[in-house]
């Protein structure tokens, strides 16, 4: 069986997790604008909050995923270089635990609002399955 040399596998994750912000950029606007009924001013709190975060446009989104890129680049970079360190291990560990939550996130969101929220497809079936892998692969590592 193929398998991917571990700094691969690393550097791989960053592919994936922008393949997420993707689904989100391209999705966001449309979004927003099909579901802007949803949220009235009698809607819940959390709700309000849920809506604010996702009442932007794609390009106002993408400016908020910059910096998430550059942000996990430089994990990934720090790790890759520091492969067999422990506290490389913790800060990377706790990094995909991050976005463990940010995956569980959304699936709260969708249930919260009874309706699809962006990101939602990537992080259930791309997202959450590789960090698995990633957590399996650094845990034998």
């Amino acid at each position: 069986m193929f398998q991917l040399e571990l700094y691969n596998a690393i550097w791989l994750f960053v592919v994936i997790f922008m393949l997420h912000d993707f689904e989100e950029i391209i999705a966001v606007e449309k979004w927003a604008m099909k579901n802007k009924n949803r949220i009235t001013v009698d809607s819940k709190w959390i709700s309000n909050q849920i809506w604010k975060f996702w009442n932007v446009n794609s390009y106002s989104f993408a400016k908020r995923d910059v910096f998430i890129f550059l942000i996990m680049s430089i994990i990934t970079f720090i790790k890759i270089q520091n492969l067999e360190s422990s506290w490389s291990a913790v800060m990377y560990l706790s990094f995909l635990i991050f976005v463990l939550i940010h995956n569980v996130a959304h699936v709260v969101q969708t249930w919260i609002l009874k309706t699809y929220t962006p990101g939602l497809y990537t992080a259930i079936f791309l997202l959450t399955p590789y960090i698995f892998y990633l957590l399996s692969r650094l845990i034998h590592n």
